[in-house]
């Protein structure tokens, strides 16, 4: 199976096979740490994972992930990881963004052994948002950090990244639940993951950013219901009092990724069962 990309991108991984089932992870900023509480419960559970592709927060998560298929091992993370890990926030850098991105790539390369997106364990892929032809791009194969910066730079806060003669950005603005993707890889069974169920989360509306960021979400959410209407079944966790710009709550998010898993682990056994899909 391919996953198809323009001409100028890298060639797109080749998979051996065709995956059984396949994760679609959303974008989110810090709520995508909720998506670490709904791994932990599939893996709990022995549901099989054979395809990632994030958007935004969710290519980081998933990218960490499929590089090393162990929930607990991005616990540390969770608990150790805030803002300023992530975010070299400043005012004078750039006239088109406050955040490099420079640490977040540093994050990825220090908790990912592998440099390349076809090199991970699980196969996975990074959305990306094409600013100079106004198009939906999927990365699977290249190098993994500045691709995932440029999945998770977003629009007024991160300088977009500039990649295979194109400006990039948050893979959310067009795609930010790509449960699309994951059912074109031929997957039997595609679960989505919206960490931006309740977009109102973002409160503040008073300066350039919040308004940046809520212009964003609203884009986001109206692109949305046809991509989730293509997985076959979505886990939607409740992060509504959780504000997605800051790793205060992370733990929080975590937990509440863990709790909307597991109310959505009957259906979903009763899915892969009716599908003949064995878990581990």
């Amino acid at each position: 199976m391919v996953i198809k990309t323009p001409e100028n991108l890298p060639a797109p991984r080749v998979f051996e096979k065709k995956p059984r089932v396949a994760l679609a992870l959303g974008g989110g900023a810090f709520h995508g740490i909720a998506h670490v509480g709904v791994l932990k419960v599939l893996e709990e559970a022995g549901v099989p994972i054979d395809f990632i592709v994030g958007a935004s927060a969710g290519s980081l998560v998933g990218c960490m992930y499929a590089d090393n298929p162990h929930a607990d091992s991005l616990l540390g993370l969770i608990k150790t990881t805030k803002a300023s890990n992530i975010f070299d926030f400043s005012l004078f850098r750039s006239s088109i963004g406050f955040v490099s991105g420079k640490k977040l790539q540093q994050f990825i390369h220090k908790n990912c052994k592998a440099e390349n997106i076809e090199d991970t364990k699980i196969p996975f892929a990074a959305m990306v948002t094409d600013l100079t032809n106004g198009r939906s791009l999927t990365l699977s194969s290249g190098p993994m950090a500045p691709s995932v910066n440029a999945s998770c730079a977003i629009p007024l806060v991160f300088e977009p990244v500039k990649m295979y003669g194109l400006i990039l950005v948050d893979g959310g603005v067009l795609n930010n639940v790509p449960a699309d993707i994951a059912r074109a890889s031929g997957a039997e069974v595609v679960i989505a993951v919206d960490v931006m169920a309740f977009y109102d989360s973002t409160r503040s509306i008073d300066n350039l950013t919040g308004v940046g960021l809520r212009s964003l979400a609203v884009v986001s959410d109206h692109f949305k219901a046809p991509k989730l209407a293509m997985a076959d079944l979505v886990i939607s966790p409740n992060l509504l009092n959780i504000p997605y710009m800051s790793g205060k709550e992370n733990l929080e998010a975590y937990e509440e990724g863990i709790k909307a898993t597991r109310a959505a682990l009957p259906e979903i056994l009763a899915i892969l069962k009716k599908k003949g899909i064995p878990c581990k």
